[in-house]
């Protein structure tokens, strides 16, 4: 059968899977399945339910114009817990529209038992399933909240979230009897005060405590660390066990009780440090770090298009304490891996190249449920028995997709190393158009990731299978600054934006085109997203190479971005050198916007109007700049959207953003494609 090329329609096609979790007894696993439903221009979400020996298919446990997710199993296996929207018919339900939920695992009604605006999430089971733990916020009059904000703290806003509501994020346990005449539960009860978030609560085995993480410092909005906390199931004082130096996230208890592992690092490097697992014992001491040899970050690193920051759950013990289970961020991809609590060895259980964005053990840690991606697959689930170092008989448990990708033709990225500045070896890939001939020589688009400690990875990506479909070539790379590549790589950004990372790509892009013959050095184009923009912003002020060039939730002017987005005051700390009134002229030089008069590249302008994290005014200054250079330049405005535009926002205007890209990439560096919609709407048209 001949194949067809991918579309832009397609990604409202795809089935995405996330959060596997396995049952107690280890014979199935629960999982969230979501999908856009156009006609709404929303998203619907519900669980599911797959065997894990393979012997039969998935299927779907939850249905309804609804979002369902966060499943989490009773200890017995009997019921499960989740979030849902279903009951949000009006009222507080409106402004808070996920609840917490019970449902027989054998199928049958789910009960509801919280309500109002607790906003419950990170749920966690009493180990004598009569009791669920969860992250919410008291309830508080909404009728004397009024339209205007008055601000005491810096942190009163965060992207995808919106302005802060006044209240901190605490500890709520929900207790409940399940007898003949079904669930009765009464009000949650808050077990934790204060002006301060509460995280990731945990319940020790024998019930009598909580551990959670928590930033209690005095100047807590200007620092990223938490430490972590006991808190007494029955209420009183935490007592906080980390003292720590850096961000201390994700507990989990050791069986026995008497330690407990967690995330975290000394902030040496703030966001670029490596993420490290942790122990300290219950009764005290100083914590331990047990992957301090270990030179890579753990939890999940990759940016696709295809999901926004996956939870990917915390460390794992084994029954008899002797092993940690964790997932490992190694180069372009991610993957599961074993430490030994004994001397902090670590030992990789698995090895293809691939992301994993989530995975889940049964309790004896005997079998292993993974959600993974490559790029040929947005993602599926897969089982696999664990056996000491190496997974064996792994098996496809969904194949969600599989129809669509039956019928599609796609490009598989061709990987190349190269020698970037300072001769760091750096990995990059090339992805031919899917109607490839061999002596032709096509139009080319440099891709530059977000971060910028995050990493490209052996992931479906539909936006560049997108472009390769409609006849480009598509070159990324991992340039310093990657996460993934050890310590020393990762945090090279170091007070150098615009340098030698700048110099990483290019070479990138130069290596490239020594290596394939097929790239067209007369058609190039240029593109990225967040610290993508940034440096596609910088790029096209510093060379006149490419022939057009799309930024995307970029940032031009590091002045002006520091006060106005949600993190970025922080950068003064680390990653830039101190604050604007103390390194003026370094914040400056390393904008973009101080070159645009070097600007020649068209540039396509994609913004969100609510992006908190690089605000709009960023693309605003941009785009009033290269107008009054009479530069070729169209800024287009996504409403009510995030920063996450690419990867969770409305179907429609996701849309919209590949036909703007496509089309854009299509008229300037010459092929064909559809052309984008509502452009009467659009500001900053050629003709304005």
């Amino acid at each position: 059968m001949t194949k067809r090329k991918i579309t832009i329609e397609d990604l409202l096609a795809l089935k995405w899977v996330s959060d596997p979790r396995v049952s107690p007894d280890g014979t199935k696993v629960v999982f969230v399945q979501t999908i856009a439903d156009r006609e709404a221009d929303t998203y619907r979400s519900h669980l599911w339910l797959a065997p894990l020996d393979g012997g039969g298919p998935a299927r779907q446990f939850t249905s309804g114009a609804h979002k369902d997710s966060d499943p989490r199993w009773s200890p017995d296996g009997r019921y499960i817990a989740f979030l849902s929207d279903r009951g949000a018919a009006g009222g507080d339900d409106k402004k808070n529209p996920k609840q917490l939920y019970l449902i027989p695992a054998d199928g049958g009604e789910a009960v509801q038992l919280t309500g109002g605006n607790l906003r419950p999430s990170q749920l966690d089971w009493s180990s004598d399933g009569r009791s669920i733990v969860f992250v919410g916020k008291p309830e508080y009059d909404q009728k004397d909240a009024g339209d205007v904000k008055v601000i005491e703290r810096v942190r009163y806003k965060f992207d995808g979230e919106g302005f802060w509501d006044g209240r901190y994020k605490q500890i709520f346990v929900q207790t409940f009897e399940i007898g003949p005449a079904g669930v009765r539960a009464g009000a949650p009860g808050q077990l934790t005060t204060g002006d301060f978030d509460h995280a990731n609560p945990a319940w020790s085995p024998d019930g009598r405590w909580i551990a959670c993480s928590s930033n209690r410092t005095p100047a807590g909005d200007f620092t990223n660390i938490t430490d972590i906390y006991l808190i007494p199931a029955s209420g009183g004082e935490p007592r906080c066990l980390t003292k720590s130096v850096g961000p201390a996230t994700n507990p989990a208890w050791s069986p026995d009780g008497r330690r407990i592992a967690y995330y975290g690092h000394d902030n040496a490097c703030m966001s670029a440090t490596n993420t490290a697992l942790w122990m300290v014992a219950v009764d005290g001491g100083e914590p331990s770090n047990l992957t301090r040899s270990f030179d890579r970050s753990l939890g999940h690193h990759i940016i696709t298009d295809m999901r926004a920051h996956p939870d990917v759950g915390g460390p794992v013990w084994s029954p008899d304490g002797s092993t940690i289970f964790t997932l490992i961020a190694d180069g372009a991809t991610n993957q599961l891996g074993a430490v030994s609590v004994h001397n902090g060895t670590m030992q990789p259980l698995t090895s293809a190249r691939r992301e994993i964005f989530g995975y889940s053990l049964d309790r004896p840690c005997r079998v292993a449920a993974l959600a993974v991606s490559d790029p040929a697959h947005p993602g599926d689930l897969y089982a696999a028995e664990v056996d000491g170092s190496s997974l064996r008989r792994e098996r496809r448990l969904t194949a969600m997709n599989q129809t669509l990708f039956d019928a599609v033709a796609l490009s598989m990225p061709e990987r190349f190393a190269y020698e970037g500045a300072d001769g760091w070896p750096i990995e990059g890939w090339v992805m031919r158009p899917v109607e490839f001939t061999d002596g032709a020589k096509y139009p080319t688009v440099l891709e530059i990731h977000g971060g910028p400690h995050s990493a490209y990875g052996e992931a479906f990506f539909h936006e560049f299978q997108l472009l390769a479909a409609q006849g480009f070539v598509v070159v990324y790379t991992n340039p310093r600054g990657s996460q993934g590549y050890g310590q020393r790589f990762t945090s090279a950004t170091h007070h150098d934006w615009g340098g030698k990372d700048y110099e990483d790509i290019m070479r990138g892009l130069n290596a490239a085109i020594a290596r394939y013959p097929f790239i067209d050095t007369e058609r190039l184009g240029v593109g990225g997203g967040s610290y993508g923009g940034f440096m596609t912003n910088w790029v096209i002020g510093h060379t006149d190479r490419f022939k057009a060039a799309v930024t995307m939730r970029s940032i031009c002017n590091h002045l002006s971005q520091w006060g106005t987005s949600d993190l970025a005051f922080m950068k003064g700390f680390w990653e830039f050198p101190g604050d604007p009134w103390e390194t003026p002229t370094w914040y400056w030089e390393r904008s973009p916007l101080a070159y645009v008069e070097k600007v020649t590249t068209p540039l396509l302008i994609l913004h969100s109007e609510q992006d908190l994290r690089c605000p709009v005014g960023e693309a605003e200054q941009l785009f009033a700049a290269l107008k009054k250079l009479r530069r070729e330049v169209v800024f287009v405005r996504f409403p009510d959207e995030s920063h996450d535009l690419s990867r969770n926002g409305k179907p429609a205007h996701r849309l919209e953003r590949l036909r703007w890209i496509v089309r854009w990439f299509v008229d300037h560096l010459r092929t064909a494609a559809p052309a984008p919609v509502r452009e009467a709407a659009v500001a900053g048209g050629s003709d304005a």
